[in-house]
């Protein structure tokens, strides 16, 4: 079955906020969309604590596929931590389908020479360095003098929640990004590339304006009462609204067209920044070395409800990074870094538009966890930085450089952990501080990928603090991140003349990218079934 065909990718929508907006009439055209749909609600749910969807959408690849289980990379020779981008090309390479796309996340425009467009524009964690790539080469420096730069770069990863004006101010540039990109992809694939089979397009808004904004619309989130939650509402609905006319105008520019718009889960509230980046690396720390390096300041202890409170002003990093040992030295040997990396960007151009060509994607980690890097060498287990769940990895001889644990001491190790990490409580609540624990490489410790852990764990509820029974309180610290990817379902809205609308219950998340593929006349390559969905909604037609 071949199609002219749009992919709408929402980045970190949450479809029963969306559902409400739509029954107050405030979304007309996804309410429209939804109508004339063949419908599932999506789980992902296989494979999300890799905390890579949108990688796992660009490549088309499951991380069982992919072997990517995090965005962080560590060096078992250096002990370091970075960041690690698209690693991947594009699903639509081998496709017999001309493409063009607008700021898909790790969509390595490089390395499919058929693919025209632009990415690195405005994307929540693009997975492609900085600057814009597009192919042709012109194409970015056309889309920046017709349109400019990104209203909202500034607050794509903002931290806002103590400051009720900086979360307006964040809010307002975020929906004017939206309405800024909706014109840009009419103009893109409505004037400038027309011949196009498949067109992708990836509304980034919501995500960036969630993580710190949700607690103006969870009102169970310790977050609700602060005097920023009500505005974060107001701006998360003006920017649920703003993704409302881009979906209208997508309809717009091809109404021939078959439109598969999705969302690969809901957001929730953020449950791991504090105890993984943080606490969980400390808690690590005190057991293995016996020292402290993160003591709390008095005012987070003496929070009255357990929730400290940061004024405005004050980045969290900065709060944290003060109430660390010797973390002074670390903001100064931070700010160096930052200013030779911006000189050199500026002696080498590489913060402006490029041509689209072959890279390597790896960027500075400064996460809390990575401040405990230079104990990891004498530590038998440390925790490993992480932007989803609890991870711990093993220092194991024959596989990091300084390995301390032997592979028949492993198991006991990963056992000892695991029975400590259950013992963990939140003090804030009373409550077990943890939920699943998992331990992927036990059967094959010496196999694990450089992006792997080997005891991952997601915590219950949103702990601040962790409670040990023999070192006792590891904590409290504030909320970075008032939201994260910890909500229900997603949702998948398939529209187009041959396709019979209707609910069908779930599907994959993975099942996407394969149905995009049949829709365009093509397979994907991958050593599994393609579309699931596809050949149901023919039956049913």
């Amino acid at each position: 079955m071949k199609s002219r065909t749009v992919m709408v990718g929402l980045d970190g929508f949450t479809i029963d906020f969306a559902e409400r907006l739509m029954d107050e009439g405030r979304m007309p055209n996804l309410a429209k969309l939804r109508e004339e749909s063949a419908r599932w609600l999506v789980d992902d749910s296989q494979f999300r604590n890799a905390n890579l969807t949108y990688e796992q959408i660009s490549s088309g690849l499951r991380p069982d596929e992919s072997k990517r289980w995090s965005a962080v990379e560590f060096d078992r020779e250096s002990y370091a931590a970075v960041q690690a981008g698209a690693a991947n090309p594009p699903f639509t390479a081998p496709l017999d389908a001309k493409t063009v796309v607008f700021d898909a996340p790790y969509f390595d425009i490089a390395r499919d020479t058929n693919a025209r467009g632009v990415v690195g524009w405005g994307a929540h964690d693009p997975g492609l360095g900085e600057g814009l790539q597009s192919r042709p080469a012109s194409l970015a420096d056309e889309v920046v003098s017709r349109f400019g730069d990104y209203a909202a770069k500034d607050y794509i990863y903002g931290f806002l929640w103590p400051d009720a004006d900086l979360t307006l101010k964040a809010g307002r540039l975020l929906r004017d990004g939206v309405d800024q990109r909706t014109r840009i992809v009419r103009w893109l694939f409505g004037e400038r590339i027309t011949d196009w089979d498949l067109a992708i397009s990836v509304v980034a808004a919501a995500h960036s304006a969630t993580e710190p904004m949700w607690h103006g619309i969870d009102e169970s989130h310790p977050l609700n009462s602060h005097p920023s939650a009500a505005v974060a509402r107001q701006c998360l609905e003006e920017i649920y609204e703003a993704i409302d006319r881009h979906i209208g105008a997508i309809r717009e520019i091809a109404p021939d067209a078959t439109i598969v718009c999705f969302t690969m889960h809901g957001m929730g509230a953020n449950n791991s920044d504090v105890p993984a980046m943080l606490l969980l690396p400390e808690m690590m720390y005190r057991l293995e070395t016996g020292k402290t390096l993160f003591e709390p300041q008095p005012e987070w202890k003496a929070a009255a409800d357990g929730v400290p409170i940061i004024p405005p002003g004050v980045p969290w990093d900065r709060a944290i990074l003060g109430s660390m040992r010797g973390g002074q030295v670390m903001r100064i040997r931070d700010r160096i870094q930052r200013d030779v990396q911006k000189l050199r960007r500026k002696l080498t151009g590489t913060s402006s538009s490029r041509a689209a060509e072959k890279r390597d994607y790896q960027f500075p980690l400064k996460m809390a966890a990575t401040r405990y890097a230079k104990a990891w060498p004498k530590m038998r287990a440390f925790g490993f930085p992480t932007f989803h769940d609890g991870r711990i990895r093993i220092n194991l001889k024959g596989r990091e450089k300084h390995g301390i644990v032997s592979p028949a001491e492993y198991e006991a190790v990963v056992s000892e952990y695991v029975a400590m990490l259950k013992t963990l409580k939140d003090p804030r609540t009373g409550e077990a501080a943890i939920g699943t624990i998992y331990t992927p490489v036990l059967s094959d410790p010496l196999s694990a990928s450089d992006n792997q852990a080997d005891i991952v764990a997601s915590f219950n509820g949103t702990p601040l603090a962790l409670e040990h029974p023999g070192i006792g309180t590891v904590g409290p610290a504030p909320f970075r991140r008032t939201g994260a990817h910890t909500g229900g379902l997603g949702a998948l809205f398939i529209s187009g003349e041959s396709i019979a609308r209707g609910d069908y219950g779930e599907c994959s998340g993975y099942d996407i990218v394969p149905t995009v593929c049949e829709l365009a006349g093509s397979k994907i390559p991958l050593n599994r079934a393609n579309s699931i969905v596809l050949p149901y909604l023919s039956q049913a037609a």
